[in-house]
Protein backbone atom coordinates (compact mmCIF):
# COMPACT_ATOMS: atom_id res chain seq x y z
CA UNK A 1 0.00 0.00 0.00
CA UNK A 2 2.90 2.02 0.51
CA UNK A 3 4.55 1.84 -2.98
CA UNK A 4 1.26 3.22 -5.20
CA UNK A 5 1.76 6.66 -4.06
CA UNK A 6 5.60 6.12 -4.65
CA UNK A 7 5.05 5.08 -7.83
CA UNK A 8 2.82 8.36 -8.38
CA UNK A 9 4.89 11.18 -6.87
CA UNK A 10 7.70 9.73 -9.56
CA UNK A 11 5.45 10.10 -12.06
CA UNK A 12 4.61 13.69 -11.03
CA UNK A 13 8.69 14.23 -10.92
CA UNK A 14 9.17 13.43 -14.12
CA UNK A 15 6.42 15.58 -15.49
CA UNK A 16 7.49 18.99 -13.87
CA UNK A 17 11.48 18.26 -15.10
CA UNK A 18 10.04 17.70 -18.57
CA UNK A 19 8.15 21.04 -18.12
CA UNK A 20 11.61 22.80 -16.89
CA UNK A 21 13.30 21.53 -19.60
CA UNK A 22 10.95 22.60 -22.45
CA UNK A 23 11.04 26.35 -20.36
CA UNK A 24 14.63 26.27 -20.81
CA UNK A 25 14.89 25.37 -24.22
CA UNK A 26 12.04 27.49 -24.86
CA UNK A 27 14.81 30.20 -23.37
CA UNK A 28 17.89 29.27 -25.13
CA UNK A 29 15.90 29.65 -28.35
CA UNK A 30 14.48 33.22 -27.64
CA UNK A 31 17.87 34.08 -26.24
CA UNK A 32 19.69 32.96 -29.77
CA UNK A 33 16.94 34.66 -31.80
CA UNK A 34 17.56 37.96 -29.61
CA UNK A 35 21.49 37.15 -30.32
CA UNK A 36 21.04 37.06 -34.06
CA UNK A 37 18.79 39.84 -34.71
CA UNK A 38 21.22 41.48 -32.74
CA UNK A 39 23.87 40.72 -34.82
CA UNK A 40 21.89 41.06 -38.17
CA UNK A 41 21.22 44.86 -36.80
CA UNK A 42 25.04 45.26 -36.20
CA UNK A 43 26.10 43.67 -39.72
CA UNK A 44 23.21 46.02 -41.40
CA UNK A 45 25.01 49.21 -39.60
CA UNK A 46 28.40 48.32 -40.37
CA UNK A 47 27.41 48.07 -44.18
CA UNK A 48 25.46 50.94 -43.89
CA UNK A 49 28.64 52.79 -43.07
CA UNK A 50 30.67 50.92 -45.37
CA UNK A 51 28.95 52.45 -48.40
CA UNK A 52 28.62 55.93 -46.86
CA UNK A 53 32.33 55.97 -46.65
CA UNK A 54 32.54 54.31 -50.30
CA UNK A 55 30.48 57.14 -51.49
CA UNK A 56 31.82 59.88 -50.05
CA UNK A 57 35.48 58.86 -50.72
CA UNK A 58 34.36 58.47 -54.41
CA UNK A 59 32.57 61.78 -54.97
CA UNK A 60 35.77 63.54 -53.15
CA UNK A 61 38.06 61.77 -55.63
CA UNK A 62 36.19 63.42 -58.69
CA UNK A 63 36.13 66.78 -57.00
CA UNK A 64 39.67 66.32 -56.25
CA UNK A 65 40.50 65.16 -59.97
CA UNK A 66 39.14 68.67 -61.10
CA UNK A 67 41.36 70.86 -59.05
CA UNK A 68 44.15 68.95 -59.58
CA UNK A 69 43.76 69.44 -62.95
CA UNK A 70 43.30 73.26 -62.97
CA UNK A 71 46.51 73.63 -60.38
CA UNK A 72 48.73 70.99 -61.07
CA UNK A 73 51.41 71.65 -64.27
CA UNK A 74 51.31 68.32 -64.58
CA UNK A 75 47.66 67.93 -66.09
CA UNK A 76 48.35 70.94 -68.71
CA UNK A 77 46.72 69.19 -71.22
CA UNK A 78 43.76 68.40 -69.38
CA UNK A 79 43.47 71.73 -68.15
CA UNK A 80 43.63 73.12 -71.15
CA UNK A 81 40.63 70.75 -72.39
CA UNK A 82 37.94 71.54 -69.78
CA UNK A 83 39.14 75.40 -69.73
CA UNK A 84 39.06 75.58 -74.04
CA UNK A 85 35.44 75.98 -76.05
CA UNK A 86 34.97 72.33 -75.21
CA UNK A 87 35.74 72.13 -71.85
CA UNK A 88 33.27 72.75 -68.82
CA UNK A 89 34.62 75.54 -67.74
CA UNK A 90 35.18 76.65 -71.30
CA UNK A 91 31.81 76.25 -72.10
CA UNK A 92 30.28 79.13 -68.91
CA UNK A 93 33.46 81.47 -69.91
CA UNK A 94 34.38 81.81 -74.05
CA UNK A 95 32.77 85.04 -76.11
CA UNK A 96 29.11 84.60 -75.91
CA UNK A 97 28.66 82.22 -73.43
CA UNK A 98 27.13 84.09 -71.21
CA UNK A 99 23.57 83.17 -72.30
CA UNK A 100 24.97 79.79 -71.04
CA UNK A 101 24.83 80.47 -67.76
CA UNK A 102 22.56 78.16 -65.67
CA UNK A 103 22.96 75.35 -67.70
CA UNK A 104 24.21 72.04 -66.74
CA UNK A 105 27.02 70.07 -67.99
CA UNK A 106 27.14 66.40 -66.88
CA UNK A 107 29.00 63.90 -67.86
CA UNK A 108 30.22 60.59 -65.97
CA UNK A 109 33.26 60.12 -64.02
CA UNK A 110 35.78 57.53 -65.45
CA UNK A 111 38.91 57.29 -63.94
CA UNK A 112 40.25 53.96 -65.63
CA UNK A 113 40.27 56.23 -68.89
CA UNK A 114 43.27 57.80 -70.64
CA UNK A 115 41.74 61.15 -69.83
CA UNK A 116 39.52 62.58 -68.00
CA UNK A 117 36.67 64.92 -69.88
CA UNK A 118 35.25 65.33 -73.46
CA UNK A 119 32.40 67.12 -74.86
CA UNK A 120 32.15 63.99 -77.07
CA UNK A 121 30.74 61.96 -73.76
CA UNK A 122 29.29 64.71 -71.65
CA UNK A 123 25.19 66.10 -72.50
CA UNK A 124 23.80 69.47 -71.75
CA UNK A 125 21.15 69.99 -69.15
CA UNK A 126 19.52 73.68 -70.19
CA UNK A 127 16.18 74.95 -67.86
CA UNK A 128 14.48 75.67 -71.10
CA UNK A 129 14.47 71.88 -72.12
CA UNK A 130 16.56 72.25 -74.89
CA UNK A 131 18.97 70.16 -75.98
CA UNK A 132 22.56 71.76 -76.52
CA UNK A 133 24.51 69.36 -78.42
CA UNK A 134 28.36 70.30 -78.66
CA UNK A 135 31.09 68.30 -80.27
CA UNK A 136 28.78 65.67 -80.90
CA UNK A 137 27.42 65.44 -77.12
CA UNK A 138 24.50 62.86 -76.85
CA UNK A 139 23.27 59.95 -74.20
CA UNK A 140 26.81 58.82 -73.38
CA UNK A 141 26.83 61.61 -70.37
CA UNK A 142 24.86 59.58 -68.11
CA UNK A 143 26.68 56.82 -66.26
CA UNK A 144 25.20 52.94 -67.81
CA UNK A 145 24.88 50.42 -64.97
CA UNK A 146 25.66 48.43 -67.97
CA UNK A 147 28.62 49.74 -69.15
CA UNK A 148 31.88 47.93 -67.07
CA UNK A 149 33.98 50.93 -68.01
CA UNK A 150 31.45 53.41 -66.53
CA UNK A 151 31.88 52.77 -63.44
CA UNK A 152 34.94 53.96 -61.23
CA UNK A 153 36.90 50.51 -60.15
CA UNK A 154 37.44 47.11 -61.30
CA UNK A 155 34.90 45.93 -59.29
CA UNK A 156 32.23 47.64 -61.21
CA UNK A 157 29.81 48.67 -57.71
CA UNK A 158 30.37 52.40 -57.47
CA UNK A 159 29.45 55.08 -60.04
CA UNK A 160 29.92 59.12 -59.79
CA UNK A 161 27.94 61.67 -62.10
CA UNK A 162 29.39 65.25 -62.36
CA UNK A 163 27.39 67.82 -62.96
CA UNK A 164 28.92 71.33 -63.62
CA UNK A 165 26.95 74.53 -63.66
CA UNK A 166 27.85 78.85 -63.53
CA UNK A 167 24.91 79.78 -61.76
CA UNK A 168 22.63 83.02 -62.48
CA UNK A 169 22.48 84.55 -59.41
CA UNK A 170 25.80 85.94 -59.30
CA UNK A 171 26.96 89.42 -57.77
CA UNK A 172 28.89 91.53 -60.68
CA UNK A 173 31.75 94.14 -59.71
CA UNK A 174 31.02 97.74 -59.08
CA UNK A 175 32.58 98.71 -62.54
CA UNK A 176 32.86 96.26 -65.80
CA UNK A 177 35.87 94.55 -65.32
CA UNK A 178 36.68 96.00 -62.44
CA UNK A 179 38.17 92.24 -60.17
CA UNK A 180 40.04 91.99 -63.88
CA UNK A 181 44.05 92.11 -63.07
CA UNK A 182 45.64 94.65 -65.15
CA UNK A 183 47.25 93.47 -68.51
CA UNK A 184 45.43 90.21 -68.80
CA UNK A 185 43.78 89.27 -71.86
CA UNK A 186 39.97 87.87 -71.26
CA UNK A 187 38.52 86.20 -74.11
CA UNK A 188 34.88 86.94 -72.82
CA UNK A 189 32.74 89.44 -72.82
CA UNK A 190 31.11 88.68 -69.26
CA UNK A 191 32.37 91.03 -66.51
CA UNK A 192 32.84 88.53 -64.07
CA UNK A 193 34.64 85.94 -66.16
CA UNK A 194 38.01 86.91 -64.71
CA UNK A 195 37.07 85.30 -61.32
CA UNK A 196 34.20 83.02 -62.28
CA UNK A 197 32.29 80.63 -59.64
CA UNK A 198 31.29 77.13 -60.63
CA UNK A 199 28.83 74.96 -58.44
CA UNK A 200 29.99 70.64 -59.01
CA UNK A 201 27.84 68.42 -57.91
CA UNK A 202 29.37 64.85 -57.98
CA UNK A 203 26.93 62.26 -57.40
CA UNK A 204 28.06 58.68 -56.65
CA UNK A 205 26.10 55.51 -56.53
CA UNK A 206 25.45 51.85 -55.62
CA UNK A 207 23.40 50.56 -58.26
CA UNK A 208 23.45 46.93 -57.66
CA UNK A 209 22.38 47.78 -54.13
CA UNK A 210 19.01 48.24 -55.24
CA UNK A 211 16.03 46.35 -57.16
CA UNK A 212 15.56 48.95 -59.92
CA UNK A 213 16.26 48.26 -63.98
CA UNK A 214 18.48 50.43 -65.41
CA UNK A 215 16.45 52.52 -67.48
CA UNK A 216 14.72 53.82 -63.54
CA UNK A 217 18.42 55.19 -62.72
CA UNK A 218 18.73 56.51 -66.24
CA UNK A 219 15.60 58.87 -65.71
CA UNK A 220 16.53 59.94 -62.36
CA UNK A 221 20.37 60.47 -63.97
CA UNK A 222 19.18 62.74 -66.93
CA UNK A 223 17.19 65.40 -63.66
CA UNK A 224 19.17 68.40 -63.01
CA UNK A 225 21.34 68.15 -59.77
CA UNK A 226 19.43 71.24 -58.23
CA UNK A 227 16.64 74.08 -59.09
CA UNK A 228 14.73 70.93 -60.76
CA UNK A 229 11.45 73.34 -60.59
CA UNK A 230 13.30 75.64 -63.08
CA UNK A 231 13.91 73.13 -65.55
CA UNK A 232 11.25 71.80 -68.15
CA UNK A 233 10.77 68.30 -68.61
CA UNK A 234 8.54 68.29 -71.30
CA UNK A 235 5.20 69.70 -72.22
CA UNK A 236 1.82 68.74 -70.69
CA UNK A 237 0.14 66.21 -72.52
CA UNK A 238 -3.56 68.40 -72.33
CA UNK A 239 -2.13 71.66 -73.29
CA UNK A 240 0.98 71.60 -75.60
CA UNK A 241 1.05 75.45 -74.68
CA UNK A 242 1.92 74.29 -71.13
CA UNK A 243 5.76 73.13 -69.89
CA UNK A 244 6.10 70.73 -67.22
CA UNK A 245 9.00 70.50 -65.07
CA UNK A 246 11.20 68.39 -62.84
CA UNK A 247 9.74 67.92 -59.00
CA UNK A 248 13.12 66.17 -57.48
CA UNK A 249 16.71 66.64 -58.62
CA UNK A 250 18.59 63.72 -59.22
CA UNK A 251 19.94 62.76 -55.59
CA UNK A 252 16.29 63.21 -54.75
CA UNK A 253 15.12 60.15 -57.55
CA UNK A 254 17.74 57.90 -56.76
CA UNK A 255 16.42 57.98 -52.91
CA UNK A 256 13.07 57.63 -53.72
CA UNK A 257 13.57 54.36 -56.02
CA UNK A 258 16.14 53.39 -53.14
CA UNK A 259 19.61 53.44 -54.69
CA UNK A 260 21.99 54.32 -52.14
CA UNK A 261 23.67 57.97 -53.26
CA UNK A 262 25.82 60.40 -51.77
CA UNK A 263 26.32 64.09 -53.23
CA UNK A 264 28.97 66.33 -52.54
CA UNK A 265 28.72 70.05 -53.58
CA UNK A 266 31.35 72.03 -54.37
CA UNK A 267 32.14 75.87 -54.75
CA UNK A 268 35.00 76.87 -57.20
CA UNK A 269 36.20 79.93 -58.50
CA UNK A 270 38.59 79.93 -60.88
CA UNK A 271 41.11 83.22 -60.86
CA UNK A 272 43.82 84.48 -63.13
CA UNK A 273 47.00 83.42 -60.99
CA UNK A 274 49.63 86.75 -61.75
CA UNK A 275 53.51 85.51 -61.87
CA UNK A 276 55.80 87.97 -62.72
CA UNK A 277 59.19 86.92 -64.40
CA UNK A 278 62.73 88.99 -64.11
CA UNK A 279 64.03 89.16 -67.64
CA UNK A 280 67.37 90.87 -66.84
CA UNK A 281 68.28 89.36 -62.92
CA UNK A 282 70.61 92.23 -62.79
CA UNK A 283 69.73 96.07 -62.61
CA UNK A 284 70.49 98.43 -65.36
CA UNK A 285 73.81 98.93 -66.37
CA UNK A 286 74.59 95.67 -64.97
CA UNK A 287 75.30 92.09 -65.58
CA UNK A 288 75.92 90.81 -69.18
CA UNK A 289 72.78 91.80 -70.42
CA UNK A 290 71.25 88.75 -71.66
CA UNK A 291 67.61 87.51 -71.66
CA UNK A 292 67.40 84.77 -68.40
CA UNK A 293 66.50 81.45 -69.71
CA UNK A 294 62.92 81.27 -68.29
CA UNK A 295 62.07 84.76 -70.63
CA UNK A 296 64.18 82.80 -73.26
CA UNK A 297 61.44 80.03 -73.21
CA UNK A 298 58.41 82.14 -72.63
CA UNK A 299 59.23 85.12 -75.24
CA UNK A 300 60.51 82.94 -77.59
CA UNK A 301 63.46 84.84 -77.85
CA UNK A 302 67.46 84.84 -78.06
CA UNK A 303 69.64 85.47 -75.51
CA UNK A 304 70.40 88.69 -76.60
CA UNK A 305 66.44 89.75 -77.20
CA UNK A 306 66.27 88.68 -80.60
CA UNK A 307 62.79 86.72 -81.64
CA UNK A 308 64.50 82.88 -82.06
Amino acid sequence: MNQYPRCQLANSQNGATLIVVLMFLLLIVVVGAIAVRNSMTSLRLATSDQVDTLLLNTSDTANKNIENIINDPDYSSEKANILGSLGFFGYFLNTGATSNRGDQVLFCYRPRQNYFFKMSEATINTPSGQSKLIGGAGSGGFCRPSEANDFVNARQNVMTQVSVTRPNTQSLPVTPFGNVPLEITINSDDATSSSPSFRIHSTSFLPALSNVSDDKITECLKKPSENAASFVAGVDEDDSTQNIYFGETRNECLAKIGVPAKVLVKEAKLENDVNSENCIDDGYGEGDGKISKACQELLSLTPTGNIA
